[in-house]
């Protein structure tokens, strides 16, 4: 079973970019013919790629229990509830799994940026 740890943990580095969402379109299948399938695979590996959109993201490297950096994405687009503004210095509120492995990662709950 995992264990779950929640903490508070001082952020190192923050910024917010924006990645390119893209989007192939694809040749649309003829009904009741035959499909030659190295030449579909061809023309869809072959297809340009569209941008169709831009997402923010926010950059958030932060600083471990035992002093190591570990970062993470949030796409802002559907995560802006996580992020808040504080007067108190920048730290996020994370949660860090531990697998029976020995394994672990963070899970950012909460985001909060000092204001200058």
């Amino acid at each position: 079973m995992n264990q779950e740890e929640t903490m508070n943990l001082p952020i190192r580095y923050v910024s917010i970019t924006t990645v390119p969402k893209e989007y192939t379109p694809h040749p649309v299948l003829p009904e009741n013919q035959e499909v030659d399938m190295g030449a579909l695979l061809s023309a869809i590996s072959s297809a340009k790629s569209q941008v169709s959109a831009l997402s923010p993201y926010l950059f958030v490297l932060f600083e471990t229990e035992k002093g190591g950096a570990f970062w993470q994405y949030l796409d802002m687009a559907g995560e802006l509830s996580r992020i808040h503004f504080t007067s108190s210095g920048s730290y996020v509120n994370a949660t860090k799994v531990t697998f029976p492995n020995g394994a672990y990662m963070y899970r950012i709950n909460q985001v909060f940026l000092q204001r200058k």
